[in-house]
């Protein structure tokens, strides 16, 4: 038995492949087989899998019809040989410490899965982890992680983060998890697996680093509108339905779905359905009688929530728009809202710039590089926007 599996499903990947599959090859963990699941790509990601499978023994290339990412994960679960099992979305990449780590970890504390943290690459980067203490999670201990592992509702943010690919999983009790999921699921998926799992699993490390680069395209599927999103969102709920007879699961992990179900609904809205109006739900307009009469106003941001603050702020005779910054002013050059750098905004032309970013670690270290920038300190503002289904939650009282 080999100590790892690692499952590459595949899909018309050509561009980033070569990128994934090298950085998995990279690994200081040698002790592993690379299941790639081939699910019908048209492209030439094929004879790209091809030649790696030739160049180390531990490629195999399995291929099969397009049925979907659940289906050609559960074709690499059912041959992983593994002791453990992971996985990485082909067009993202890892770093070469990543596996060794995590199989140490769990091997150590005799672990039925080691959850770790990832590096998003969008618009910005940013790094992400659980929101658990970290630290391994066995029995009593397990009842806090179960009750906390959609949401951590004290933190008001996610408890165990959805992906799979920054995980691995003791094979034994988590192929039945897996192959439990219906194929025709195509929507939060890792999320439904993940919460599956911790009804089975008994023992769990929460590990705070991060080594998976989690890679958002223009191509990507969450940023393609979805008519058929809702559609999508019934079947994940249906699925979590079955799950509320399972003597584990409890009235808090009941409201958590609940709750879950509605952040899906209400980001579907906002930018998954493909409304012509996006992020109807999302920006509280509240920021605007925060600034000064008659201020010249620039916003730090050249994506949807840039050009959302830019709606709002067109409603207002009393405020001035003065422009629109952000350092990857060149990503935007054919956006209908100009965009420029920090640098070429002159000081004399704004009285305020405000950060269009949601993440408050990422506003903070945007709000450094603008006053490196030039920008001073008193002329920058950024305005928390608490997200609808926690005003939802607060409400019903699940959280105060």
């Amino acid at each position: 038995m080999v100590l790892l599996s690692v499952i590459v499903p595949i899909y018309n990947s050509k561009d980033y492949l070569s990128r994934c599959l090298d950085s998995i090859l990279k690994q200081t963990l040698e002790d592993m087989e690379i299941i790639c699941v081939d699910d019908g790509s048209t492209d030439s990601s094929p004879a790209i899998l091809q030649e790696y499978a030739k160049k180390d023994p531990r490629i195999r290339v399995i291929t099969k019809k397009n049925q979907g990412l659940v289906a050609a994960r559960k074709t690499g679960v059912k041959e992983a040989a593994g002791k453990y099992i992971g996985y990485v979305d082909s067009d993202d990449w890892i770093e070469p410490d990543m596996y060794e780590t995590l199989c140490q970890y769990a091997q150590s504390n005799q672990a039925d899965m080691v959850t770790s943290g990832y590096i998003f690459e969008g618009n910005y980067v940013s790094i992400h982890y659980d929101e658990i203490p970290e630290g391994l999670y066995e029995g009593e201990n397990m009842d806090f992680l179960r009750e906390n592992g959609i949401y951590n509702l004290k933190a008001r943010d996610v408890g165990i983060r959805s992906p799979l690919c920054f995980k691995i999983f003791l094979a034994e009790t988590f192929r039945e998890a897996q192959l439990r999921i219906p194929d025709e699921i195509s929507l939060y998926e890792d999320k439904l697996c993940v919460v599956s799992y911790l009804l089975r699993c008994s023992r769990v490390y929460v590990l705070r680093k991060a080594f998976y680069h989690y890679i958002i395209h223009k191509e990507s599927m969450i940023n393609k509108p979805d008519c058929q999103y809702l559609s999508k969102v019934n079947a994940a709920y249906q699925y979590l339905i079955t799950l509320y007879n399972h003597p584990l699961f409890t009235k808090s992990m009941r409201l958590q779905t609940e709750l879950y179900v509605t952040e899906m609904l209400y980001k579907g809205i906002n930018s998954r359905m493909g409304f012509e109006n996006k992020n109807l739900l999302w920006i509280d307009p509240y920021w605007l009688r925060e600034l000064p009469y008659g201020a010249k106003v620039a916003l730090y941001g050249g994506g949807q929530l840039g050009q959302a603050y830019h709606r709002q702020l067109g409603g207002r005779e009393d405020l001035i728009f003065a422009g629109c910054m952000d350092a990857g002013w060149e990503k935007f050059q054919e956006d209908p809202l100009t965009i420029v750098s920090p640098k070429d905004l002159p000081e004399t032309e704004y009285d305020v710039v405000v950060i269009t970013i949601k993440n408050q670690t990422k506003a903070r270290e945007v709000k450094e590089q603008l006053m490196e920038a030039g920008v001073p300190e008193h002329k920058i503002q950024w305005f928390p926007q608490k997200e609808l289904y926690w005003k939802y939650a607060e409400v019903n009282g699940w959280i105060k």
